[in-house]
């Protein structure tokens, strides 16, 4: 029922922001439709993403989210997702600062899905951040055979009594909610299943009004992985 009702909603939805979208870039004397126009397409952009989400979370539990993996330098892949939300983080007016690993370290991963975990987090670090705040990610080694990735922000946190919460499905934080209003509460939930299939575990150290800090393990062996044979181009991986 999810697949089907998110299928037959993506389409309309899709086709709208489009429209807003050509509107919002070709308004030029009317500041006031053009904020109107602009104000549709964030709203659409956010259903659109609630359905994806969904549509996610069916592929996930189903088995059949579908993984391509490939082995990447980690310290260019984060860079790559800083470059996309930066123009994000500047309207919030908020810094992001990239401490990478010291040496070259490859990983196996789905560059797509890991992707859209790593930028679940950074969009929540932005979004729920301060004014003139700031954003610090760090690769190091977690021991000889992972890697940590952290994500730490100066912004609201989350209560002590939140934080088991977080990673379960349509839940979010009640100080974030305030700040956010529209979310779907399924990102998290998400990121956390991403991870695991990658062999990592995530977890967080937040402090309400200093800041939160999530941050995740990746292994340096596909081996690693949970037992499942993928191919990436040629290469084909059995992870166990």
């Amino acid at each position: 029922f999810i697949t089907i009702t998110s299928h037959q909603l993506r389409t309309p939805l899709t086709a709208i922001a489009w429209s807003l979208e050509h509107l919002n870039q070709n308004i030029k004397n009317d500041p006031e439709l053009k904020e109107i126009a602009n104000r549709g397409l964030k709203i659409s952009n956010q259903a659109l993403k609630t359905i994806n989400d969904l549509l996610d979370i069916t592929k996930i539990e189903q088995g059949q989210f579908g993984y391509n993996f490939e082995s990447v330098n980690i310290n260019d892949f984060i860079k790559n997702i800083i470059t996309q939300t930066e123009p994000v983080a500047k309207t919030y007016e908020v810094e992001i600062i990239f401490k990478p690993a010291p040496n070259k370290i490859d990983v196996v991963i789905d560059k797509e899905k890991l992707g859209v975990a790593l930028l679940n987090i950074v969009d929540n670090a932005i979004k729920y951040n301060i004014k003139n705040g700031q954003i610090k990610i760090s690769v190091e080694m977690f021991n000889e055979s992972f890697i940590k990735i952290g994500v730490s922000d100066t912004g609201v946190g989350i209560p002590k009594e939140e934080e088991e919460k977080l990673f379960t499905k349509f839940y979010r934080g009640s100080n974030v909610i305030q700040l956010e209003p529209n979310g779907s509460g399924l990102g998290l939930y998400i990121t956390k299943n991403i991870i695991e299939r990658h062999g990592g575990k995530i977890n967080i150290e937040s402090s309400v009004g200093r800041g939160t800090t999530f941050w995740f393990t990746l292994p340096l062996n596909s081996k690693l992985m949970p037992i499942k044979e993928v191919i990436a181009g040629n290469t084909k991986y059995t992870t166990s």
